[in-house]
């Protein structure tokens, strides 16, 4: 009797192994080769647009401010695929914008001139597919401070782009030269050292740079000066040949 309670105990709490049916099911059921290569191209897509979004941001909403020191506003920039055909006119620059007055102009054919530009630029210029030519003017407000701009037109929107990033980046570098005021503008010729704020802008293959300076030259309100150049910069900006 005890044998066979034994023999009937073991039997009915032995552990039993699965069937293979029931493996089967159990089993995770292999992918096929086509839906996992669809699964991975889906994710590197969603990495690749993610990796765009942050960049845009990077590149349009640049830090504004060097902490005591002046400081430089990377303006929205829209990239074309387009190649410019000739350099942008003159007449991108108005002659009246909001209570400011052209007082000169110029167009120049060489990019690279060292009255210009700055060695860094010179060199990121030159080592780009080219350059159409740079047109510079003068403006002044009612206190007689001073508005300097450029206008580089390059050969292809992404060197533009590719540049225009680049100088916001170094906002302690100043490597496009103010405008001297010709005689008789009532404009003082302001030392070197004087104090200076910088705007960088693109449209397409061309990118702006705007500079502005207090009529006495001093050092300070940084951010009153950039909010001066900021109507200047629009207007020459929406000026530009879409």
């Amino acid at each position: 009797m005890w044998g066979e309670f034994l023999r009937e105990f073991e039997k009915n709490n032995a552990v039993r192994e699965p069937s293979a049916a029931e493996r089967a099911r159990l089993r995770p059921e292999p992918q096929p080769e086509s839906q996992l290569r669809g699964r991975k191209r889906l994710i590197l897509a969603l990495l690749l647009c993610l990796t765009a979004a942050a960049g845009a941001m990077v590149y349009r909403f640049w830090p504004a401010h060097a902490a005591g020191k002046p400081s430089v506003v990377a303006a929205p920039t829209t990239a074309a695929t387009t190649t410019a055909p000739t350099a942008v006119p003159l007449m991108v620059f108005p002659a009246q914008v909001q209570g400011y007055t052209r007082v000169a102009d110029i167009a120049d054919k060489s990019c690279t001139g060292t009255d210009t530009v700055g060695v860094a630029l010179a060199g990121m210029i030159t080592q780009s597919h080219g350059c159409l030519g740079v047109d510079l003017a003068l403006y002044k407000d009612a206190a007689n401070n001073e508005y300097s701009l450029a206008v580089f037109t390059m050969k292809d929107a992404a060197d533009a782009a590719a540049i225009t990033t680049k100088l916001a980046a170094n906002p302690m570098d100043d490597e496009v030269a103010v405008q001297l005021p010709p005689k008789g503008s009532g404009l003082r010729e302001l030392p070197a050292d004087s104090g200076l704020v910088q705007a960088f802008a693109g449209v397409g293959p061309v990118m702006v740079v705007g500079m502005a300076q207090w009529s006495d030259g001093h050092s300070g309100d940084f951010q009153h000066l950039e909010d001066q150049l900021a109507p200047l910069m629009k207007a020459v900006t929406h000026a530009v040949p879409s």
